[in-house]
């Protein structure tokens, strides 16, 4: 038996696909978590020590941009095996990292505008810290890297039951994403503030944040539903860790919120188990996506009113909670669009 010199080894093609394991993965959002971590440490200073920041650097700065750092380098480290491979450019990232390979520059990019900005104009306070223009430019590129993992088990070429670690991974992932999202908006984050009804504008203000948080809950389980049948347990996860984060920063101490995140989270994932829904049933998928916010704000609103933390009368906390439950049915005709006759996609 002879041995091709290393000169005539065959070189895999860039074509030739390149994934990352499910452990690489899981190291991925761990990393990615310490971002995050950072992140809400950050805004839990901004929200109680704001008029006392004067500086870029700070410990909890220290956090965020290290837990940056980390990420960055690990998903340089799995580039770098996609070069051993031939891949080149964006390519050379594992399937589903060529977001992280777009988030991790624009996220530097981020990084130093903030730093110039925070030394020019000094250190933001309030609904300012979350709009500056440096700030925004951080969650986009935080957001594409707490992503990619998400993006790569979308894409690995599994069924809708693909291995559970790997469906553990995309709701792992995606709750790096909803936990984000729910920080860029806490300030219009509804289940941080009961409504109270104690006149129009105010009224009007408190029950539009609820209807928008709504969406955002629902927006990540359909997402996933689309494309995965969920372990128990995943909404449940998505929405206490979610919530957990939000009342440590907003909240800390009091585990109210955390605590119905957990009953409605449970609540949502056995309507999923007894409804199973999935592209392959669209009835299912609609009707789930109607129970899924009523399941959260049914109980939040009317626990509200029950223990007497808020005013609002019958008529206003239950049609509310219905119209989030229109909102969710609403978001899965865009999750999934009905058919098209065939007569639509012809040119």
């Amino acid at each position: 038996m002879t041995v091709a010199p290393q000169s005539l080894q065959v070189v895999p093609p860039a074509s030739t696909a390149y994934r990352a394991t499910t452990a690489q993965h899981l190291i991925t959002i761990v990393l990615a978590w310490w971002l995050l971590g950072g992140l809400f440490l950050d805004g839990w200073a901004h929200n109680h020590l704001g008029e006392s920041l004067e500086t870029f650097f700070t410990p909890w700065h220290a956090v965020f941009y290290s837990g940056f750092l980390a990420v960055a380098g690990w998903c340089f480290y799995l580039a770098s095996r996609g070069w051993q491979l031939g891949r080149r450019g964006l390519a050379a990232f594992p399937d589903g990292y060529n977001l992280a390979a777009i988030g991790v520059p624009l996220f530097g990019v981020g990084g130093i505008g903030d730093l110039i900005w925070h030394t020019v104009f000094g250190i933001e306070v309030g609904i300012e810290a979350l709009l500056s223009p440096t700030h925004l430019l951080l969650f986009a590129g935080g957001s594409l890297i707490l992503a990619s993992p998400l993006n790569a088990a979308w894409q690995s070429p599994t069924s809708r039951r693909a291995p559970r670690a790997l469906r553990w991974v995309a709701v792992l992932s995606a709750t790096s994403v909803l936990a984000i999202t729910a920080f860029i908006h806490m300030y219009m984050w509804g289940l941080m503030s009961v409504p109270q009804g104690l006149g129009w504008v105010q009224t009007r203000g408190e029950l539009s944040a609820v209807l928008l948080t709504a969406l955002m809950l629902a927006a990540p389980v359909l997402l996933l539903l689309r494309r995965f049948a969920l372990p128990f347990g995943a909404i449940t996860v998505m929405y206490t860790l979610t919530n957990t984060a939000m009342a440590l920063m907003l909240a800390p101490g009091d585990w109210r919120v955390p605590g119905v995140a957990l009953v409605c989270g449970l609540l949502a994932d056995v309507l999923c188990m007894l409804l199973q829904p999935s592209p392959a049933r669209p009835l299912a998928f609609r009707a789930f996506a109607f129970l899924l916010p009523l399941a959260v704000w049914g109980p939040y609103l009317g626990g509200a009113v029950r223990l007497g933390l808020s005013n609002l009368s019958l008529e206003l906390w239950l049609g509310v909670a219905v119209m989030t439950g229109l909102g969710g049915l609403a978001l899965s005709t865009l999750v999934l669009p009905p058919a098209l006759p065939a007569a639509a996609v012809e040119d």
